[in-house]
């Protein structure tokens, strides 16, 4: 539903906009013609929404595979990756850590991303949103995300591919924050189990 929603929503703007504008010029437009203007902006976006669904399903894993052998991800495998299914499983500062490719990230274009995970609570209270967002307003960073038991970091693909020393070097930087904010250390499966037992 988001693939379909988020084109909706953009295209929905647009058409609204196209709409408007030269209502507010008083060209003559009337009801019939936002009519048409929000069904071409709801087939477009099932349209466009269902080719990205297809790519995600049938050829996103077949891309992710192929990119978690080439560079940056290579140099991961050097320092004691291993290299799963789709991602690669590690430690950095002996903190669980997940790296992977992602073909459309935060901001719509392909990204490295990584994620450092930790045991989600403080003093054995569990992390809520509101202790997320106050760990978020810290960051004050679109590329670091704080999620329910992991810290998410992506590097875009939009200047070519990121410097594998400086993935390291922000990963421990990160991992660091984790350990300041009093948050401990967790293995792959117990952080599963805490993930199931949230949901």
């Amino acid at each position: 539903m988001e693939y379909y929603r988020n084109w909706f929503k953009l295209l929905l703007s647009i058409f609204l906009v196209s709409i408007i504008i030269p209502m507010i010029l008083n060209w003559n437009l009337n009801l019939e013609a936002l009519f048409y203007s929000l069904l071409l902006a709801l087939g477009t976006s099932i349209i466009l929404g269902s080719l990205f669904y297809i790519y995600d399903i049938y050829f996103g894993p077949k891309k992710r595979s192929s990119e978690l052998k080439k560079y940056p991800f290579n140099e991961f495998l050097k320092i004691g990756f291993e290299e799963k299914e789709y991602y690669l499983l590690g430690k950095i500062n002996g903190f669980t850590t997940i790296i992977s490719y992602d073909w459309r990230g935060r901001n719509g274009l392909p990204c490295a991303y990584g994620l450092i995970l930790f045991e989600p609570q403080i003093n054995e209270k569990h992390l809520n949103n509101y202790d997320l967002n106050k760990l978020q307003q810290k960051v004050k960073n679109k590329f670091n995300l704080w999620e329910y038991g992991r810290l998410r970091t992506e590097w875009s693909y939009m200047k070519g591919k990121p410097n594998h020393k400086l993935m390291i070097a922000k990963l421990n930087k990160n991992s660091n924050l984790i350990l300041n904010e009093g948050m401990q250390r967790i293995s792959l499966e117990n952080w599963k189990k805490e993930i199931e037992k949230s949901q």
